[in-house]
């Protein structure tokens, strides 16, 4: 088979994800790398599929650059020279810093060895971007991840190309395979780059925003105005600033309705909202806002277009804030709060809620449709019916129920309310008092009886329920 035929799917994707100018590329030698450019010398071969043939089968090595003003994908670059643990250390701190930090999930940070020692972390955009914004973006998460730009440089520029994966590093012999961004270890496969996809450029653009000095005080000065108990566990400036948002309403800063969109968006998705709530929640904090927030010209029918574009493209990539999976700490005393509701799915709810709480502040959003997650059942009355039970026994209460939503039941033809907001009653843990820490949804049962022994779950729960429920056999 002709290196075209058999290599179609790589050459196809790697035209796709990676070239946008063809008339300048880079060249690897055993020495060194040159810059073959068309518009030089007439005698320079454009960058075609043949030539990405030959490199895919090791014969030549090519690099690209960026289309001089804008990119459609950036790269880490990432070079410790022979210090290959420290290379491996930072490859795995950029990573986790993308997913903590900048809402990338793991399916979308893209990993290769650059053929010597080090590494390379490909992120591709699902539109053109200006490099000014993608260098400032790459500038926010290496210093969130603590390293120099001489130890992980960006790439490409117009001046500084960077190599293509999947082949052969000129001087090493090294095959230039994708790795799994977990353990780094090759996927020996020409076929990785098939199912990749480009990501949502808002993510891009939301973590390239830095905000002036003025705005950051003005977050501060929320933060010291209004109670707002976020999650002690996440404090991603992410999910920090979406809390802080919702509970005053508005934007709480000039010219950031889109950074607010993108983390709304994803908050959302978070909380098991559905895409039309989620889009009249952002309209609503959107609406609410003073005009002069927005810049000129910037009309309602634009921010829902976008607010709709975004909602969906977060919904779709099935984007979150990535800390479902971050541990929380549960102490004693909630534990026996939990335990005195009523019957146990009333108990679930309540430790549902309890842990929500620690991920998404103490007033956090409850769909209907989490709710039945929650507690494992399609019936909604059992939901209402837990829901009605901690509010009586005063562990949680509202903090907005049964609020029609005006616009969405207006384009539905009947009415449509907006979700309940719930706060959290139950009192702070003293301090020194025992707890462990949780990750994911552990089970109620097996997190009382880490924190109490079997006499005292027993004084807080009646007989029958212990022995169906809470004994561990």
């Amino acid at each position: 088979m002709k290196p075209l035929e058999k290599y179609s799917q790589a050459i196809g994707k790697l035209n796709e994800l990676y070239i946008t100018s063809r008339r300048r590329y880079l060249v690897q030698t055993e020495s060194t790398y040159y810059t073959n450019d068309r518009s030089k010398s007439p005698k320079v071969w454009t960058l075609n599929d043949g030539m990405l043939a030959r490199h895919l089968e090791g014969t030549n090595t090519y690099g690209v650059f960026n289309a001089r003003d804008v990119n459609k994908f950036m790269t880490f670059d990432i070079d410790f020279a022979d210090d290959t643990e420290a290379g491996q250390r930072a490859t795995k701190e950029i990573i986790a810093t993308l997913i903590t930090q900048y809402n990338i999930t793991l399916d979308d940070i893209h990993v290769s060895i650059s053929g010597n020692k080090g590494y390379h972390i490909d992120l591709f955009f699902d539109e053109m971007l200006p490099v000014e914004l993608a260098e400032k973006f790459y500038h926010n998460v290496i210093k969130d991840a603590g390293y120099p730009s001489d130890k992980v440089e960006f790439r490409p520029t117009w001046a500084q190309g960077v190599k293509l994966p999947l082949g052969k590093h000129q001087r090493t012999g090294r095959r230039c395979w994708f790795v799994n961004p977990r353990t780094l270890e090759p996927i020996k496969s020409f076929d990785y780059l098939n199912d990749v996809k480009p990501i949502p450029s808002a993510l891009i653009k939301d973590g390239a925003i830095e905000l002036t000095d003025e705005q950051e005080a003005e977050f501060r000065e929320i933060e010291a105005r209004t109670d707002t108990s976020v999650t002690a566990v996440d404090t991603s400036d992410a999910l920090k600033k979406s809390a802080e948002i919702l509970k005053e309403g508005r934007l709480i800063a000039s010219n950031t309705r889109h950074s607010t969109t993108v983390k709304l968006a994803i908050f959302f998705h978070s909380q098991g909202f559905e895409r039309e709530e989620a889009i009249e929640a952002i309209m609503e904090v959107l609406l609410n806002t003073p005009r002069e927030y927005f810049s000129k010209g910037s009309t309602p029918d634009y921010w829902r277009k976008e607010t709709e574009r975004i909602v969906n493209l977060a919904f779709d990539r099935n984007y979150s804030l990535g800390n479902a999976d971050k541990p929380i700490t549960i102490y004693r005393s909630e534990i026996i709060e939990v335990l005195k509701v009523g019957t146990f799915r009333q108990k679930q709810m309540a430790y549902a809620m309890l842990v929500t709480s620690k991920r998404y502040g103490k007033v956090f959003y409850l769909t209907m449709k989490s709710g039945m997650e929650m507690l494992g059942t399609k019936s909604k009355p059992t939901v209402n019916t837990a829901i009605k039970k901690l509010v009586e026994v005063g562990f949680i209460e509202y903090a907005r129920k049964g609020k029609v939503d005006e616009a969405r039941s207006k384009e539905v033809g009947h009415v449509v309310y907006k979700p309940n907001k719930y706060r959290l009653l139950v009192s702070e843990p003293a301090e020194g008092e025992p707890s462990v820490e949780v990750v994911g949804q552990k089970p109620l049962v097996e997190v009382v009886h880490l924190l109490l022994d079997e006499s005292e779950i027993k004084q807080h729960i009646k007989r029958y329920e212990y022995d169906k429920r809470f004994r561990v056999s």
